[in-house]
């Protein structure tokens, strides 16, 4: 948990110091479908030049669209500083039915679960095409911060408003959520004060 708490907070550092080398430019990415006046353009602009988030291509980040159960765990490795480790792990074979070995997202599945931070469906399946629910985004982003064994679902939702990672958002727990409101709760979870 001290690795993880120091190592979140490295993050943060560097993060600082991109920011400092963009002074006088608004942010390094611009993505067509994210106005810079919206409520996310900042958490997603800021997520970009972490490359925690690199949007879906074509110069977009994906407004509107929903996150899948692959995506988050790529998303949660990024934000934990864990990706390079996830690369290793793409010739492991998933402990999944469902998720080939050829599957893009394979490395970070398998290491999105072996750190604890993602969990399968039930019946040795993942659901990798799945869409995230925004109970199950709060999860895995408070599974990644150490706040495990949060009774499910009411747990999870009290720990995520009482962090205020879910401040001043509307939303029900078996919503699917959209990639602004998750660039959102992860840039709020990379600010959050450590304990």
């Amino acid at each position: 948990m001290k690795f993880l708490k120091k190592f979140l907070l490295s993050i943060i550092i560097v993060s600082m110091l991109i920011n400092i080398c963009f002074i006088g430019t608004l942010y390094a990415a611009s993505f067509s479908d994210v106005k810079q006046d919206a409520p996310y353009a900042e958490a997603v602009n800021y997520l970009s030049d972490l490359n925690i988030t690199q949007g879906i291509g074509g110069g977009l980040f994906g407004v509107g669209k929903p996150v899948t159960r692959a995506m988050m765990t790529v998303f949660i490795n990024r934000l934990t500083g864990y990706s390079s480790s996830a690369e290793k792990l793409k010739t492991t074979p998933s402990t999944f039915k469902d998720v080939p070995k050829n599957y893009w997202a394979l490395g970070d599945i398998n290491l999105a679960t072996q750190l604890g931070f993602a969990h399968g469906v039930g019946n040795n399946l993942f659901n990798p095409e799945g869409n995230v629910t925004y109970i199950q985004a709060l999860g895995f982003i408070l599974n990644a911060l150490n706040y495990k064994d949060l009774k499910w679902p009411d747990g999870v939702m009290q720990k995520a408003d009482e962090l205020g990672l879910t401040k001043d958002m509307p939303y029900k727990a078996d919503d699917v959520i959209r990639r602004e409101n998750l660039a959102v709760i992860m840039y709020r979870a990379l600010f959050l004060e450590l304990q």
